[in-house]
């Protein structure tokens, strides 16, 4: 067979593909990036510079039979390489939202011989009302979300789990076990529960005041937890911040991306403009690759251009993103995207 492999270095392009609510934002920034697209096999990756680190970022994925096959590729790539870890941004599924398809999941996330650190999306508790996903409530998918893939508090999970500091240790938000940070290189890094489908604002039949005033907990969660990271950044001396979250907060404030992330939005102009560190911003929902800096003070229109976003490739797309911390430099040095072949000979 012949093996054709196509490399491109360049300042990282215009995203690939949006599935959700599409819309391409422009890129501002001058990181480069590899983007590998190979015939064969997947390529090795460029060995990591003195004094860093690499953690791997996938999200949305993998949705239905071929997919999953691709995803066993993706943890196989994963695990042979240098990444200490794998954060995984929501949307671990499309359909069904049921009990044996959640195990499945986390049967497979800890079958990597590394930790994994997961935050929900909304395609496994916020939209499992549908018909195709077995019409649950989404409430109580939750609830067994929670006791399925944060069993153990203060845990990740993956073949070798880490210990993670999380919120549900302050009685004040005992349920949020999925709110989490840990540290490394200089930088803390925080998982934060906000969901796309508008952070679960959408209606649905049978719709309850419950559904809202659990958007509303959560949120005023997220942004406790935030404002926390920032502050505990500056009081430890810390370098940067590493935000992940699975929705797509609509940085641009677009009327139809923005709605249900207006006060995470705001919080996060303010905590990005009063820091003096890099900030980075990690979540999935639009499936669209993209590593740009689209957070603007809404004041002055001032580019903020200590903030990144990086969204990470999703469904027909399984691959996943290595991110390389210089823990001297106090920076983010590179961004290597692996994108699994759709026609991967099995």
């Amino acid at each position: 067979m012949h093996c054709a492999k196509r490399w491109l270095m360049a300042v990282i392009r215009p995203p690939i593909r949006a599935r959700k609510r599409g819309g391409a934002a422009a890129i501002r920034t001058g990181l480069l990036a590899a983007l590998v697209l190979t015939g064969c096999r997947m390529p090795e990756p460029a060995p990591l510079p003195p004094d860093s680190f690499a953690f791997a970022v996938f999200g949305d994925g993998p949705y239905g039979r071929l997919e999953t096959r691709r995803f066993d590729r993706l943890l196989r790539d994963v695990a042979a390489s240098d990444v200490e870890w794998l954060l995984h941004v929501g949307d671990i599924l499309w359909y069904p939202c049921s009990d044996p398809a959640y195990a499945d999941r986390l049967r497979r996330l800890n079958s990597l011989p590394l930790p994994v650190v997961y935050t929900p999306g909304d395609n496994e508790w916020v939209d499992c009302h549908e018909p195709i996903t077995g019409e649950f409530v989404p409430l109580e998918r939750l609830a067994r979300l929670r006791a399925v893939f944060f069993d153990v508090p203060g845990r990740s999970i993956g073949g070798r789990p880490m210990p993670l500091e999380t919120q549900a240790a302050d009685p004040r938000f005992a349920e949020f076990v999925e709110n989490t940070r840990w540290r490394r290189g200089g930088f803390l890094f925080v998982t934060l529960h906000m969901t796309g489908s508008g952070n679960a604002l959408g209606g649905f039949e049978g719709r309850t005041a419950a559904d809202d005033a659990e958007v509303e907990r959560r949120t005023a969660a997220a942004l406790a937890w935030m404002e926390a990271a920032f502050a505990t950044t500056v009081d430890d001396g810390l370098t940067g911040v590493v935000l992940a979250m699975h929705g797509n907060p609509g940085l641009e404030r677009e009327p139809a991306a923005w709605r249900g992330y207006e006060a995470f939005v705001a919080a996060l102009e303010h905590h990005v403009r009063d820091f003096d560190g890099p900030v980075l911003l990690i979540h999935g929902d639009t499936h669209t690759l993209r590593i740009d800096q689209p957070l603007v003070d809404h004041t002055t229109g001032e580019l903020l251009d200590r903030f990144t976003r990086l969204e990470t490739y999703g469904s027909p797309d399984i691959g996943w993103v290595r991110v390389t911390i210089d823990t001297v430099a106090g920076r983010i040095v590179g961004y290597d995207a692996r994108r699994v072949p759709g026609w991967w000979p099995w």
